[in-house]
């Protein structure tokens, strides 16, 4: 499927700039439709959409038979037109972490997004009760002052959202630090007419920093079975939460075979990175910032993407098809001390591998789409906030 031409459902102006800017990434880079990788400059995202439609059906396919969701996390993308992808495939909707991400989520046809994180602040509440009106919208709450805030935007604007307590099982983020006050959390929610409570939210990210698998089946377990636990006592009291999601790509095959969990967030597998390959296997790496040698000196390769063009979160990126380790990489630059039998030389095209794929993307414009080495799409990266500085006026005239 070729999305470039893929728009929001509507004419509504609160949708303009995100299909504004959209149009103006198509323009800006659609030269490169039809290129070949070498004829592309770098550094560059580029995303082979072979392994993408892989890594999509790997996925989908541990699921089958079970009775779990996939609302993968789009954070790690950035991109409405994967996130149409995945609906597609079978997801049953996508995961955001603000609400300006849900905003292009429902502008590009998406239905169903939730936003897996507290949103706190005028502006944004009064976005997400303006929002509610175009899709079906949940968000993750966790102090009663919020859940107070949330109504009272709601009962404004004539909308309602679906809610997830979320639920602190060891990250000591944000949630509800206890099966009391999760409880208490419930009982506000429920005494709102504009608030449907839906369930848990329980993300047990601190599993994912655990190299020993056998250590992080053990402490996502853990976590999942008090989720479990917090739920049903819940349950007890509103039978509607039916809901607990959580997980991520880390520990997809562990919280995604629990059987308290009903709703899986994973979102990295789409790319893959060094930090998630080191987790789990199966998935192939799928993203990658196309990037070249920009010098040579002696036995040191200094490539043209550093850390502004690459994450390196918890993992030094490698060089795809070496095993080289980096020095070091600066800003505009990666070392690599190399073996003399290196064949290697200026003006070189080589692919790094990601050390965390969400912070590469969001550090990029647009993904090139790459089939058969040649560009065939360009899936432009949404930006972080509001677009446009009336764009909660546009929402209040609809």
């Amino acid at each position: 499927m070729n999305s470039t031409n893929l728009r929001a459902p509507s004419d509504a102006a609160w949708a303009k700039p995100w299909r504004d800017y959209r149009k103006g990434i198509l323009e800006n880079y659609g030269y490169a439709l039809g290129l070949s990788v070498e004829e592309l400059p770098t550094p560059i995202l580029i995303l082979d959409r072979t392994i993408l439609d892989r890594n999509i059906e790997k996925m989908m396919s541990s699921l089958a038979g079970k009775t779990i969701d996939l609302r993968p996390h789009t954070k790690v993308q950035k991109s409405t037109d994967l996130a149409l992808l995945q609906v597609a495939a079978g997801a049953v909707g996508v995961t955001v972490a603000t609400v300006w991400e849900a905003a292009a989520m429902f502008a590009a046809g998406v239905k169903r997004v939730l936003i897996a994180n507290e949103v706190i602040g005028v502006q944004k509440i009064e976005a997400l009760a303006l929002l509610a009106k175009y899709g079906d919208l949940t968000v993750a709450v966790d102090s009663l002052k919020n859940i107070e805030q949330i109504s009272e935007q709601l009962s404004q604007k004539n909308t309602n959202v679906g809610v997830l307590i979320d639920l602190d099982v060891g990250m000591a983020r944000c949630g509800a630090r206890s099966l009391e006050e999760a409880v208490a959390l419930a009982d506000l929610v429920v005494s709102k007419k504009n608030l449907n409570l839906e369930g848990l939210q329980a993300y047990e990210g601190h599993c994912m920093l655990e190299p020993d698998s056998s250590v992080r089946l053990k402490l996502a377990t853990q976590a999942m079975d008090y989720a479990g636990k917090v739920l049903a006592a819940i349950q007890k009291k509103y039978p509607q939460a039916k809901t607990l999601s959580g997980g991520g790509t880390g520990t997809y095959n562990i919280t995604g075979k629990h059987p308290a969990v009903t709703e899986l967030q994973a979102g990295s597998y789409v790319f893959m990175d060094s930090f998630h390959g080191n987790l789990v296997p199966g998935f192939e790496v799928s993203l990658t910032v196309l990037s070249t040698v920009m010098a040579r000196h002696g036995d040191t390769i200094i490539l043209d993407a550093g850390r502004k063009s690459v994450g390196i979160d918890f993992v030094s990126p490698p060089v795809k098809g070496f095993d080289w380790v980096a020095r070091y990489y600066a800003e505009e630059h990666a070392l690599f001390d190399v073996d003399q039998s290196v064949t290697v030389q200026t003006g070189d095209k080589l692919e790094i591998i990601s050390g965390y794929a969400p912070t590469t993307v969001n550090l990029h414009d647009a993904i090139f789409v790459i089939q058969d080495k040649k560009v065939v799409d360009i899936w432009p990266v949404f930006p972080r906030g509001p677009m446009d500085k009336g764009f909660l006026a546009s929402l209040n005239k609809v």
